[in-house]
């Protein structure tokens, strides 16, 4: 396999002119994987009795979904049947949300750099039973042990449930979540772990972090095609945990009941196994993560030559840097917005950024296909446009 940088691009679809410094919020499926896809979907075709009534079912106990999960269980350091594919991580969130018990008075606990779309489930599950999220605003300047001491002091007498994030999204802040976990179990807390980014961006031992629940997107650092998702139950027995759409299977226990909810195109689950097969044909997992972060670092020490600076110490980002953009005048949500499409439809620079705490935040990812010269054409029109303090 080449160097990792440019010269990989051929592998992606991406369109030739265009510098993506994006990877973090959609993914980009490689063409092998798509590939692999097209093969699985072909094989569906061919005989839809046998993949469905043989192939993929859940009553087989050699079904090529559950090859997939013990695949995916090997790279996350957990057993394949405490794995269910889902189509995305959302959709994992108000799984266990609708199964917890929850009453009036309940509060489920929360990082204020949680995801919207988990943030408005669970307020969705709070309006339902009476529970309240509760959020916990993460230090201006983060740490991980400042991080670890504002969850603890957080829970309270009533605090049932805690959701959070391992990198988060926005501020790509990589959390100390198994001692966050241990933290929160050890005051009887139950704890799911968002690790939307985790998965192929950095080394991920789910056992060993210990929460009761783990869940994350296959479809970004991992390359799997979009729509492949899992679920990680540490003890599955634990809690009934039951697909959002009921089934054929949908009394047996978990993850069989997950494998078959109706009749749909499943194979983006099955790719995921590919998708891992494609990382190792890139060297491995360790060599690829090794580039990315030391490639993130480079990135931020070509953004510090025009004074625009972290918003973390390095400790606490992987492939994912976090930048302030200082400007002159009160940061609106919109701004945000106008640096993402104005970068790309004027300059082919595809970038991330939001409004967190206050403050622009411009989010860069590293990534396999990406060179350092992708960072410097950004900080060339960054200089061009008055950036930072403009």
């Amino acid at each position: 396999m080449a160097a990792f940088g440019r010269s990989l691009r051929p592998l992606w679809h991406l369109e030739a002119d265009g510098v993506f410094l994006n990877h973090g919020s959609f993914g980009a499926c490689p063409k092998p994987v798509l590939e692999a896809q097209s093969r699985w979907r072909e094989t569906m075709e061919r005989q839809p009795d046998v993949f469905f009534r043989q192939t993929t079912s859940a009553l087989n106990p050699d079904n090529a979904l559950r090859n997939a999960a013990a695949r995916l269980g090997q790279f996350i350091g957990a057993r394949g049947d405490h794995i269910a594919f889902l189509g995305n991580l959302t959709e994992a969130v108000s799984v266990v949300l609708r199964a917890f018990p929850l009453q009036a008075g309940d509060e489920i606990l929360l990082l204020d750099c949680v995801y919207n779309s988990v943030r408005r489930a669970v307020e969705e599950r709070c309006l339902e039973t009476g529970a309240r999220p509760m959020i916990v605003d993460l230090p201006m300047s983060p740490d991980p042990n400042a991080c670890l001491a504002r969850v603890e002091a957080a829970v309270t007498s009533n605090t049932r449930l805690a959701i959070i994030d391992h990198i988060a999204s926005a501020p790509a802040l990589m959390l100390p979540v198994k001692d966050m976990t241990a933290a929160l179990r050890a005051k009887g807390v139950r704890v799911l772990v968002d690790g939307a980014h985790a998965l192929g961006q950095i080394n991920l031992d789910v056992d060993d972090i210990g929460a009761d629940w783990y869940t994350a997107n296959a479809h970004k650092w991992l390359y799997a095609p979009k729509g492949a998702a899992f679920l990680h139950a540490r003890v599955p027995k634990d809690m009934a945990l039951r697909p959002l759409a009921v089934s054929h299977y949908g009394g047996e226990p978990f993850p069989l009941s997950f494998d078959y909810v109706g009749t749909r195109d499943v194979s983006p689950f099955l790719t995921v196994a590919d998708a891992l097969t494609f990382i190792d044909q890139l060297g491995g997992a360790k060599p690829l993560q090794d580039h990315m972060h030391a490639l993130s670092r480079a990135g931020k020490a070509v953004m510090a030559q025009l004074g625009i600076e972290p918003i973390a110490p390095d400790t606490m980002f992987a492939a994912m840097h976090a930048f302030h953009l200082p400007q002159r005048r009160p940061v609106a949500p919109e701004d945000a917005l106008e640096i993402i499409n104005n970068f790309w439809d004027r300059h082919r620079i595809q970038v991330a950024a939001s409004a967190w705490k206050g403050r622009l935040v411009l989010r860069l990812s590293a990534q396999a296909y990406v060179g350092i010269e992708d960072y410097a054409q950004l900080a060339d029109v960054l200089k061009q446009q008055g950036w930072p303090g403009r």
